[in-house]
C-alpha cells in the first residue's frame, strides 16, 4: 500500500503541486479583490458569488452545492479520469476559498481589482488547466455538449459567461458588469499565457522540389526537424514534395533566407500556433485527460 501511493505521488506530484498551488492563487484573487469590489469570476465560481452578495451565503459551500449535479450528471456522460481530476481539484479550490475568506487587503481603486483579481485567477486557472485538472462546474457542462452536440467547448464557456456578465449587469448595474468583462479579458489573457506560453511558435508549410537540399539546410542552420510528405499538384499535374517544420518567431527570418538561398520557387506559408506538445526542442511535454 505503501509503495502504490509512493508511485502514485511520484508519477502525479507535479500534477498535484499545479492544482495546489493554482488553487490557492485562484481563491486569493477572488477572495482580496474580486469579492470586496463585487466582481464575478468564470463558471460556478461566478454564480456562487452572485448567492454570496445576494444572500451572504458562503461561496464555497455554495460552489460545492451547484457542482454536485453536475459532477453526478458527467459521471455517467463524460471520461470518469476526468471527473475524478475534477472533484480532486474542487474540493482543493474550495478548500482554499473557505480558508482565504477572511483575508483583507487595503485599497481603494476598482482598477485594483480588475488588474489583480483578472492577473491571479488567470494565473490560478492557467495553472490547474496546464496540470491537466480542473475545478469542475462549467467544464464539465462543456465537456458534455462537446461530446453528445459537437458543440466547441470556447463556445459553451463563452456563453455561460456571457450569462454571468448579463446578471451582474441586471443586477449591479452596467458599470460593474463593464468591470466584471474587463477582469475576465484579462483573466483569458494570463490564463492563455500560463498555458500556451509567450513565444507562440510557427508552423511552415513548404512546398518544393528540393526533397533533399532544403530540408538539410533547414536542419542545419535552423536546428530544426522537417517533415516530408509526398504532394501532387492538381492544377499543374506535378510531383512536389510538401516538408512541414515548427519554428520560433526569431527563427523566421532566417527560414526565409535558406528558402530562397536552396529553392526561389518554393511555395511556403507561415501559420501562428499557439503551443506545440511532443517530443522536440523545447516543445511543451503534452499531458491530456480524455473526454
Amino acid at each position: 500500500m505503501k509503495t502504490e501511493t509512493r508511485e502514485f505521488f511520484k508519477e502525479n506530484g507535479r500534477t498535484i503541486a499545479e492544482v495546489v498551488i493554482g488553487s490557492a492563487i485562484y481563491s486569493l484573487g477572488m477572495n482580496l479583490f474580486y469579492t470586496p469590489a463585487k466582481l464575478l469570476a468564470g463558471g460556478v465560481a461566478g454564480f456562487a458569488q452572485i448567492l454570496h452578495y445576494e444572500f451572504g451565503w458562503p461561496i464555497a459551500l455554495m460552489v460545492v452545492l451547484i457542482n454536485i449535479p453536475m459532477f453526478l450528471v458527467g459521471w455517467w456522460l463524460v471520461n470518469r479520469k476526468f471527473i475524478i481530476y475534477s472533484a480532486i481539484g474542487m474540493g482543493i479550490f474550495t478548500g482554499f476559498i473557505q480558508l482565504f475568506s477572511h483575508l483583507e487587503l487595503e485599497f481603494s481603486s476598482p482598477l485594483t481589482s480588475v488588474i489583480m483579481g483578472g492577473v491571479l485567477t488567470g494565473l490560478g486557472v492557467g495553472l490547474i488547466y496546464r496540470s491537466g485538472a480542473s475545478v469542475g462546474g462549467t467544464d464539465i457542462v462543456s465537456k458534455i455538449l462537446h461530446k453528445y452536440f459537437s458543440v466547441n467547448m470556447a463556445t459553451s464557456g463563452l456563453v455561460m459567461n456571457a450569462c454571468i456578465v448579463f446578471a451582474s449587469a441586471f443586477i449591479y448595474g452596467l458599470d460593474q458588469a463593464v468591470l466584471t468583462i474587463c477582469a475576465m479579458f484579462i483573466s483569458a489573457q494570463v490564463n492563455s499565457f500560463v498555458i500556451d506560453g509567450w513565444d507562440h511558435r510557427r508552423a511552415i508549410l513548404i512546398v518544393s522540389d528540393k526533397k533533399e537540399e532544403l530540408p538539410k539546410a533547414l536542419m542545419e542552420r535552423l536546428n530544426r526537424g522537417v517533415t516530408i510528405i509526398d504532394a501532387f499538384g492538381a492544377y499543374t499535374g506535378q510531383e512536389h514534395f510538401l516538408m512541414y517544420c515548427v519554428i520560433s518567431k526569431h527563427q523566421l527570418g532566417r527560414l526565409k533566407s535558406v528558402v530562397k538561398e536552396v529553392d526561389p520557387k518554393a511555395f511556403f506559408t507561415i501559420i501562428t500556433v499557439n503551443g506545440v506538445y511532443g517530443k522536440g526542442n523545447s516543445f511543451f511535454s503534452f499531458k491530456h485527460i480524455d473526454s
